[in-house]
């Protein structure tokens, strides 16, 4: 299609320019998250439409899920090779606060950082486009209505943009999110949602009866671009993996993520599916991080064949 791949050329050509205090990637999906975020190169069912669009061609028939993870995130997606549709609820960080964090994370002579969630509700669209055998492009149209806690919220529209490359079992996957950069209201001015880039690597064969996404796959994600969190910077990477058992009746999966910039948000996962009958799945996942108490989880169900 001919906005895939307009919007595509724009995702090539865009600029990192503006700094922002409201970027990170992931929290959606039960089966990315219980790989640690280390999807990229996967994104085989309709959470593609967030993680990597142009994924969705490598998946199944039919997909739609439903999960909900801890601070109220959801995910709501139905896809099948050529499109998908999308709904998500997500939350990033804000910092309220000037000057260098210390590590403990206060203002130093400042006293303590004030963090306040950027709430987004986004609807989006997805559609694909063959560029070559084996290498296709996708693009995401959302509308985004969101608003940091307390301020007053908007409406706009943002764009994500993936490329996927398939040789033999190996798979190839890039992806720009936040390519249009929304402003929002934040408590010393705009809060900027910066672009990010990733790239993976994975490798995932798929073979009968092993079901829609086995045997298995292993995938390396790495981010491109630089958040600017309110308790430093992170550039992340993950690497995380899937097996299915019993004929593709049961699947588990675990993952690790870290900051290639320092010891910052590493974290390891796992997760599980169970085959109900009809081709329903229930799934969980949980995530540990090493430096909280506070664990991360996702549950959801979904039909896939």
């Amino acid at each position: 299609m001919r906005i895939a791949l307009s919007s595509f050329t724009f995702f090539l050509i865009s600029t990192l320019t503006q700094p922002a205090y409201a970027q990170t990637f992931g929290g959606v999906g039960t089966r990315a998250e219980g790989m640690g975020g280390a999807f990229v190169a996967v994104a085989d069912d309709s959470t593609a439409t967030y993680w990597n669009p142009a994924g969705l061609a490598t998946g199944s028939t039919f997909d739609f899920q439903v999960s909900v993870a801890k601070d109220a995130r959801v995910f709501v997606g139905a896809a099948m090779p050529v499109m998908g549709l999308s709904y998500f609820r997500t939350q990033q960080d804000t910092a309220s606060a000037t000057g260098s964090l210390s590590e403990s994370r206060q203002m130093d002579g400042s006293g303590e950082v004030r963090v306040r969630p950027l709430t987004t509700h986004n609807v989006g669209v997805s559609v694909l486009q063959t560029v070559a055998p084996g290498l296709v492009i996708g693009t995401t149209m959302r509308i985004v209505t969101g608003g940091v806690e307390g301020l007053e919220s908007h409406t706009t529209f943002d764009v994500d943009a993936g490329a996927m490359m398939s040789v033999w079992h190996m798979r190839f996957g890039f992806v720009g999110r936040n390519l249009r950069e929304p402003e929002f209201e934040g408590e010393l001015g705009t809060v900027l949602m910066k672009r990010h880039f990733r790239v993976g690597a994975a490798l995932a064969p798929r073979a009968a009866p092993a079901g829609v996404h086995g045997p298995f796959s292993l995938d390396v994600d790495v981010d491109l671009t630089t958040d600017e969190t309110p308790f430093g910077d992170r550039r992340g990477a993950a690497v995380g993996g899937e097996y299915w058992l019993a004929a593709g009746r049961v699947g588990v999966r675990v993952g690790y993520r870290w900051s290639t910039l320092g010891d910052v948000d590493r974290a390891v996962s796992g997760g599980l599916s169970v085959k109900l009958p009809k081709s329903i799945y229930a799934e969980g996942q949980l995530t540990k991080p090493h430096d909280s108490d506070e664990e991360q989880w996702n549950i959801g169900g979904r039909v896939t064949f």
